[in-house]
């Protein structure tokens, strides 16, 4: 009668024991290892609407990079990084995705792009024409 060991790998060959461990082990390490690579987004010339007391930003930049927001606030003193997706956003408004956690920098960019102001239209959420959670575009300005 034959002995198993692990995987019901004979022990009589060792070898192939140790290289199906060590093949598991690599492909283990190479799916946690691996990362995804997000864009830089630049959304520039809405109406920034932080959700904080600040009084709103005209013709805004926000920069998001690897999720989250890296800069923010009027154009003139945000630069565009090189290579960041740029999103037209002039006529409307950036704003957050849920109303009682405010943007900043360094912050989740957890944010709605809207057609109307989302402080005087309480119909907003029908008029949003672009999402993004976590850098993401869950749907995207069109």
């Amino acid at each position: 009668m034959q002995r198993l060991g692990i995987a019901g790998i004979s022990r009589q060959h060792p070898t192939a024991t140790c290289g199906l461990v060590l093949l598991a082990a690599a492909l283990a390490l190479w799916g946690c290892t691996r990362q995804e690579v997000r864009p830089a987004y630049a959304i520039t010339g809405a109406l920034l609407l932080d959700g904080t007391a600040q009084p709103p930003v005209e013709d805004s930049v926000v920069v998001v990079t690897e999720g989250k927001i890296v800069a923010m606030g009027p154009a003139s003193q945000v630069r565009v990084p090189g290579g960041a997706r740029r999103v037209d956003a002039h006529g409307r408004f950036v704003f957050p995705l849920i109303p009682d956690q405010p943007l900043r920098v360094e912050g989740p960019a957890d944010l709605i792009v809207c057609d109307v102001n989302p402080a005087r239209d309480p119909d907003y959420s029908r008029k949003v024409s672009g999402r993004m959670e976590g850098g993401r575009w869950t749907q995207y300005p069109n």
